[in-house]
């Protein structure tokens, strides 16, 4: 589970990196939710993985998967209309951003929850 955070982590500074970098380099603009976003999402995903995580029977991580992905698309819904709500001049990059960084999280605990799982068979 260390590993899973200190990847989070490092996934989640490299974020704010790239999108610093690219935003001066290229003259692109930065979303204004860039930091409330990345906390948000490393915050839920890693309190997600650690639900997972510790579930060992089979019938019930399935239950309690699809359980977590329902309430984590209604909860990622609301900060994404929140978002949009908020600040309507740059809810396109604020929303993409968000995307992304939900899309490498997703791919980041699905690759470890799998490991996980193929480890206990």
């Amino acid at each position: 589970m260390i590993r899973f955070i200190i990847v989070l982590l490092i996934c989640a500074g490299a974020s704010i990196g790239l999108v610093e970098l690219v935003s001066h380099s290229f003259n692109i603009v930065k979303p204004t939710f860039l930091y409330q976003t990345v906390i948000f999402l490393t915050f839920a995903t890693g309190v997600i993985y650690g639900y997972l995580y510790r579930v060992n029977k089979p019938d019930i991580f399935v239950q309690l998967y699809l359980f977590m992905m329902a309430v984590k698309l209604m909860g990622y819904g609301g900060y994404a209309f929140f978002m949009i709500t908020s600040d309507r001049a740059g809810a396109t990059p604020n929303v993409v951003f968000f995307m992304m960084l939900y899309f490498i999280f997703t791919i980041l605990e699905i690759l470890f929850l799998y490991r996980k799982i193929n480890q206990q068979q």
